[in-house]
């Protein structure tokens, strides 16, 4: 008995302890190296949430203003802008945050169709019309945990007087009669930001770039009258709740 025990003692000797150390710590490290970041996930991440509804601060009328060459400051008119309230409900920061508009269908009596002219692009954040290149107006660097949120504008609606020196007028649409203008990235020449009164189904998707991203549908309704009053306007421009989804709407519809 005494004699096994010996033999094991000598096995076990300071350095098979240490080269058997060495091979644990490469071990791990190659580990966390392949799938830390997965575990990281797995553990802490953003949860990004969106919220629709026609209240202040989520709706709000703006003065809109150009600035001249010479620095003196037009006022073009008054929009009213409607927005979406970006949460973030997890338990990391999220980083690289985008609101993406998928895709825009127009109800046609019982059934949805497909507006082809419009381009999916990304949403703008609020009050980032200023704000460096386009991209920085699209992606919000940082989203923390447990604060207020934080608006992307959806669309806006000019005072229909103002629409056609503003570049906003889309044909079809009478004089007095506003256009829903999308607020995404880029205005297309196709004018596929721009959108009739009329009852419109979007889809959207919410994402960071170090968490999971969420999928929308939200339903929405403007009947082309324009007021400055609130409370007349919030009657004539309606949003249904958010539905959430398993995934964005398929690429070949």
């Amino acid at each position: 008995m005494n004699c096994h025990l010996i033999s094991w003692c000598e096995f076990f000797t300071a350095e098979w302890f240490t080269a058997f150390g060495t091979v644990l710590a490469v071990a791990v490290a190659i580990w966390l190296s392949l799938y830390g970041e997965q575990v990281k996930r797995w553990r802490w991440s953003p949860a990004l949430r969106l919220r629709a509804r026609v209240r202040r601060p989520d709706a709000d009328k703006v003065s809109r203003i150009a600035e001249l060459e010479n620095g003196a400051r037009l006022l073009l008119g008054e929009s009213w802008y409607f927005r979406l309230a970006v949460f973030n409900d997890g338990n990391e920061t999220a980083e690289e945050v985008q609101v993406f508009l998928a895709r825009v269908d127009r109800k046609d009596g019982h059934k949805w169709e497909k507006v082809e002219r419009f381009t999916p692009m990304n949403l703008r954040w609020t009050n980032t019309d200023d704000e460096g290149t386009s991209r920085d107006r699209v992606t919000r660097p940082t989203l923390l945990v447990e604060t207020p949120p934080v608006f992307c504008d959806l669309v806006h609606i000019l005072d229909p007087s103002t629409k056609q020196p503003q570049g906003e007028d889309l044909a079809g649409v009478a004089p007095r009669d506003g256009v829903l203008a999308l607020d995404v990235q880029v205005a297309t020449y196709s004018n596929g930001h721009l959108l009739e009164p009329g009852t419109y189904l979007f889809h959207l998707t919410v994402a960071a770039s170090n968490g999971p991203s969420a999928h929308y549908k939200l339903e929405l309704s403007y009947s082309g009258k324009w007021s400055a009053q609130e409370r007349e306007m919030f009657n004539e421009f309606k949003m249904k709740p958010l539905e959430r989804v398993k995934h964005g709407p398929p690429e070949d519809e």
